[in-house]
């Protein structure tokens, strides 16, 4: 595993959080998110399941990985405060395609139609 350095480390109190910015030694090509994460929680000294990592950047002909990444006190609060498609992010291919088609299961079990509840609008030709 690469190196890890914390560049800036900042308490977000309103919102509950620890805002990080980090580099990863020689982690260009070769880290995931979960694994990001995973380095992270360690470091930190948190579970796994608090890091959400935000962003992975690397550059053309730079072996080093920088990243922002977000430490919540509890999983609940990154679920409130966080889009939906940045915390399927941090699933495996696998588990997002499974959360997918459970999702669209769902849909087509339970149909909103908000076009049917709607009247349509009369011509007055």
């Amino acid at each position: 595993m690469s190196v890890i350095e914390i560049l800036e480390d900042s308490e977000n109190k309103l919102l509950g959080r620890r805002e990080l910015h980090l580099k990863f030694k020689a982690g260009n090509g070769l880290l995931t998110r979960q694994a990001a994460a995973e380095a992270i929680a360690s470091k930190v000294g948190v579970g796994k399941e608090n890091v959400k990592v935000i962003s992975l950047y690397g550059s053309f002909g730079v072996r080093d990985v920088d990243a922002r990444a977000y430490v919540f006190s509890d999983a609940n609060t990154a679920k409130e405060q966080l889009a939906e498609y940045v915390l399927l992010r941090h699933f495996s291919k696998d588990e997002r395609k499974k959360v997918r088609e459970d999702r669209k299961k769902a849909a087509t079990a339970n149909p909103s139609t908000p076009a049917a509840a709607k009247p349509a609008p009369e011509n007055k030709t």
